[in-house]
């Protein structure tokens, strides 16, 4: 039959349920186990430091305009002139423009600092967006379309930018960082699959030029939210340091 062990009361110890089971003894230690703190998964803890959700947050906002912008240009100028030639070929050329001033923007975001190259860079763009509407809105000539398609390529690379942050605040954690880039290209595909969606509904819902406007009103609050998170950003070299003596 069991048997507890026994105990000294003036130093307990734990106690032990003894029993035979057939020709084997069996010891049941029914002492407290204590609980283990519960676990933050490993992106949980990419947002416990400080300013890391606001930035996202802003990024995010940011980053989903860049999957409407060429499906609402199409679809507008198309419903306007009637021609998918003439759209396909503006968003063409906003798209080579776009790979020729964005690796200049983005020498001058590593140079001078994020807020104070991506707020103007994006006015310039969000300016450019909503030029094409008015062009497109009372029948401009169609070079005019070109133009300001064309300027929507001073955009900044957004996702780049959070991606600089990460880099900065986890520097001296690889593992933590290959989660935020984890997180990164994760957000990157889900932005660049509703952005089209959100922008054809937009424009075949309520008007041909809704999709251009969300997108252009999303693009600049988006980065003025993250621009404004100066404790995140990353600092940028000291040029005056660099010249020899």
């Amino acid at each position: 039959m069991p048997h507890p062990s026994t105990t000294d009361h003036t130093h307990p110890r734990p106690s032990l349920l003894l029993t035979v089971t057939a020709d084997t003894l069996v010891a049941a230690d029914f002492t407290p186990r204590r609980r283990r703190a519960p676990q933050r998964g490993p992106y949980r803890r990419l947002f416990t430091l400080p300013g890391t959700r606001a930035f996202t947050i802003g990024n995010l906002i940011a980053r989903l305009p860049m999957g409407m912008f060429t499906v609402s240009a199409v679809i507008m100028i198309a419903g306007s002139r009637g021609s998918y030639a003439l759209a396909g070929a503006v968003t063409a050329t906003g798209l080579a423009a776009t790979a020729l001033i964005a690796p200049w923007t983005a020498r001058l975001v590593d140079r001078h600092g994020q807020a104070r190259v991506a707020v103007p860079a994006t006015a310039v763009a969000v300016l450019g967006s909503l030029a094409l509407v008015l062009c497109v809105r009372y029948g401009a000539a169609d070079w005019t379309l070109f133009a300001c398609y064309a300027a929507t390529a001073t955009t900044p690379n957004t996702g780049g930018m959070s991606r600089a942050r990460w880099a900065h605040l986890l520097r001296d954690d690889p593992a933590a960082l290959h989660t935020a880039n984890s997180f990164e290209q994760a957000a990157d595909e889900l932005c660049f699959m509703l952005g089209p969606v959100l922008a054809a509904f937009l424009c075949t819902g309520l008007f041909p030029e809704a999709g251009t406007l969300t997108g252009a009103a999303l693009l600049m609050t988006g980065v003025l939210v993250f621009a404004s998170q100066r404790s995140t950003e990353p600092p940028t070299p000291d040029r005056g340091a660099s010249a020899p003596v």
